[in-house]
């Protein structure tokens, strides 16, 4: 599926774009640039694990088919390395699951993606050129113009205060430092700011000011020819727990030279459509011709 296909690709690039990029003895921040500042401060804010969970819900010619997508991983500054794997049993196919390696560069982010091929990875090598580097900088300004919200201990434990930012934003940001982006599922940014209107990205954090989790929600009717001009509609939950900071060794998120070597060069990271088949429900939408 060339939508599906490209909004997890460029899911995957989000994650690994902002992923890349930390209060309580002074009492509680009182404004999201005191947040912030305190944020920044952390010598640990480069350095933590994540867990990211991503629900995409599809309806097209009838059928109905939920996507869970799960990412597992480590940073440590301006490396990462995990999993991703993409539950396709609701397409009737197996599953696609591959490890990954990314370094932020200061022109562009270089992933390396690794899928099982008998008992070695294929690896492929996807790079995203930037006009800008995405650092803590490019956080904290998009964070900046945010509303700040204390939120009770007995709501949610581990978070204690929550900024807001429009979705819009977020994606502006995106395709302002991207130079090899120019849409996601065949929309353009006015497209996609139009199409989320005034959702919202939930940032929370700890006690200590380190960013504990991210939270987004969006649902989309999409019809073009990529889809054969079938009316697909999809929703896509984002949620990201980030832990463990301070923790990860810079070992953990090396790259081998090994990896470096045998990566072929791609502008498709995310080979979703070879797996779903011409037997899929959704094979009139992805773009399958019957054979």
């Amino acid at each position: 599926m060339k939508q599906l296909k490209r909004i997890l690709a460029v899911l995957l690039a989000l994650a690994f774009a902002f992923e890349l990029s930390g209060c309580t003895a002074f009492g509680a921040p009182a404004t999201t640039e005191e947040l912030l500042v305190r944020y920044v401060a952390n010598p640990n804010v480069s350095n933590y694990t994540a867990k990211a969970k991503i629900g995409l819900n599809v309806n097209a010619l009838g059928v109905r088919a939920a996507i869970p997508v799960a990412a597992d991983f480590r940073v440590s500054n301006n490396a990462a390395h995990g999993t991703v794997e993409v539950d396709l049993s609701a397409l009737d196919t197996r599953n696609y699951k591959c490890e990954f390696y990314a370094e932020l560069l200061d022109d562009a982010i270089n992933c390396y993606i690794g899928t099982p091929k008998g008992n070695e990875a294929s690896w492929k090598l996807w790079k995203i050129d930037m006009r800008s580097k995405i650092d803590i900088t490019t956080v904290t300004e998009l964070l900046s113009s945010s509303e700040l919200t204390l939120i009770a201990k007995d709501s949610d434990p581990q978070v204690s205060y929550e900024l807001t930012v429009p979705l819009s934003k977020v994606l502006g940001t995106c395709f302002n430092v991207t130079a090899g982006i120019n849409e996601i599922g065949g929309m353009n940014e006015q497209s996609l700011v139009d199409m989320v209107g005034n959702d919202k990205v939930r940032v929370g954090f700890t006690k200590d000011c380190l960013m504990r989790s991210i939270d987004a929600g969006v649902l989309a009717t999409v019809k073009n020819a990529e889809t054969n001009n079938v009316q697909v509609r999809m929703g896509i939950d984002v949620s990201m727990e980030l832990d463990n900071y301070g923790t990860v060794n810079s070992a953990d998120v090396s790259i081998p030279d090994e990896v470096r070597a045998k990566a072929v060069s791609t502008d498709t990271p995310i080979d979703v459509i070879d797996v779903i088949g011409a037997n899929s429900p959704l094979a009139g939408a992805v773009g399958h011709k019957a054979a």
